[in-house]
């Protein structure tokens, strides 16, 4: 598609590892795609748990500049007529608090858009958010939300029940030969691959729905998710749960060390205590997700 075309796109978080697939997605359906990213290498790089290294071919425009900093952003939105954002705090160590980045870094997008007269938006947001407004990771992802609903823009919203990128972090406790759960990890999940989840907000913007909830074909429980990983890589099932007594004090602690953190680390242990599960849009097993896994760790080996 050439630069002329109407339907030119904004990649928001482009080296996350959602962003990687959706810079994918985006250029295979005919979007002309320009990336943001404070550091161009990374676009290039291959992201955890399989996130794919982009290719020159996948993007067609590389903008460099920090959302947390408008001063960056001039010229950002010229031509464009879709942003597409999946901008949060994930594993960054920058310090940077969720208003800030999740809220703040969002909120300048949109004032952004707003400015340059950009028609749609596609933000991604959470599955379960109602059940879970006491964090405050959630409060400033619904605030985005609400700004979008008010801003007079066309928004799609996508609602993913969890990523597989947190599923390799189970995988990488079995592959270490013990798994450590918060509560009893009873709890029901249903967390879709990010190829699937970048292609379902391509067929969002394209749909009339104005918010999608996202789940992948498995329904597991965090304890089924952990002895599945335990079977991919053959070792023993040796799983430790953490009372949620005690996550709850270990929260507060990290809390006291680092704001971002305890804040993280809150919402992972609120994860633990509630399902997440929404309609099957995607298409990928998790134990196909841990054998792809598996075989990537074999190769390395094999080196």
């Amino acid at each position: 598609m050439d630069q002329s075309s109407p339907n030119k796109v904004l990649i928001a978080g482009a080296t996350g590892y959602l962003g990687k697939y959706a810079v994918k997605a985006f250029k295979q359906r005919g979007f002309w795609v320009r990336t943001l990213t404070r550091d161009k290498n990374r676009l290039f790089e291959p992201g955890p748990f399989t996130a794919p290294a982009l290719k020159a071919e996948d993007i067609d425009d590389i903008f460099v500049g920090k959302v947390t900093e408008p001063d960056t952003l001039v010229g950002l939105m010229d031509g464009i007529d879709t942003v597409y954002s999946s901008i949060g705090i994930s594993r960054q160590r920058d310090g940077l608090s969720f208003e800030q980045v999740d809220y703040q870094a969002n909120r300048n997008l949109i004032d952004l858009c707003l400015a340059a007269n950009v028609k749609r938006f596609v933000y991604v947001s959470m599955q379960g958010a109602e059940n879970i407004m006491q964090l405050e990771i959630t409060q400033v992802h619904e605030r985005v939300v609400e700004d979008l609903k008010n801003s007079g823009m066309e928004y799609r919203i996508v609602r993913p029940c969890g990523y597989f990128s947190d599923m390799g972090a189970l995988y990488d406790m079995a592959k270490r030969g013990r798994a450590l759960l918060v509560g009893a990890g009873e709890n029901r999940m249903s967390p879709i691959h990010g190829q699937d989840l970048a292609e379902v907000c391509v067929d969002t913007l394209a749909g009339s729905a104005l918010e999608v909830e996202a789940g992948g074909p498995d329904i597991l429980t965090q304890r089924e998710a952990a002895m599945l990983a335990f079977e991919v890589v053959g070792k023993p099932v040796k799983i430790t749960v953490i009372p949620m007594w005690l996550a709850r004090g270990l929260v507060k602690f990290v809390g006291l060390l680092s704001n971002q953190f305890g804040d993280l680390a809150d919402f992972i242990v609120t994860a633990g205590e509630i399902d997440g599960v929404g309609p099957p849009l995607g298409k990928t097993t998790l134990r196909s997700y841990f054998e792809m896994l598996h075989a990537e760790d074999q190769q390395k080996e094999t080196k």
